[in-house]
């Protein structure tokens, strides 16, 4: 997997710290966080990540309105969407606004790197069949 540049936008700091350890675990060499959406959004904008982890809950603006605004300038970058409130609804709204995966916390490494190199292939198959 040629992922290397993570973005994890979550306000919980432990979360961010674990799902950082993960990542690094699985290769990752450069992880940066967001503890809000609107700082999320302005990193997206400043820097390309090859993927993207995003809680729902956020303190200024759901994980979905963040999605949304994410999506329309970076169609091809996955957005992974961790979150403690796994309903049908937030799962729907998810994958609506464009998110390319779903990973319940608490969340083990396995799962981690399962979804990324489903994420992976899935990206990397739409990348291969638009050039």
């Amino acid at each position: 997997m040629n992922t290397n540049i993570a973005l994890i936008i979550d306000d919980n700091a432990t979360i961010r710290e674990l799902l950082r350890q993960t990542l690094k675990l699985l290769g990752f060499q450069h992880i940066h966080d967001a503890p809000n959406g609107l700082t999320g959004i302005e990193l997206a904008q400043q820097q390309n990540f090859d993927v993207i982890f995003l809680d729902l809950e956020l303190p200024d603006l759901h994980g979905t309105s963040v999605l949304s605004q994410l999506k329309p300038n970076l169609p091809d970058t996955p957005v992974i969407v961790v979150t403690a409130h796994t309903t049908v609804e937030n799962l729907k709204l998810s994958l609506a606004a464009g998110a390319s995966g779903f990973v319940a916390k608490p969340f083990s490494a396995q799962k981690i790197s399962a979804i990324l190199h489903k994420s992976h292939a899935k990206h990397g198959a739409a990348r291969t069949s638009s050039a």
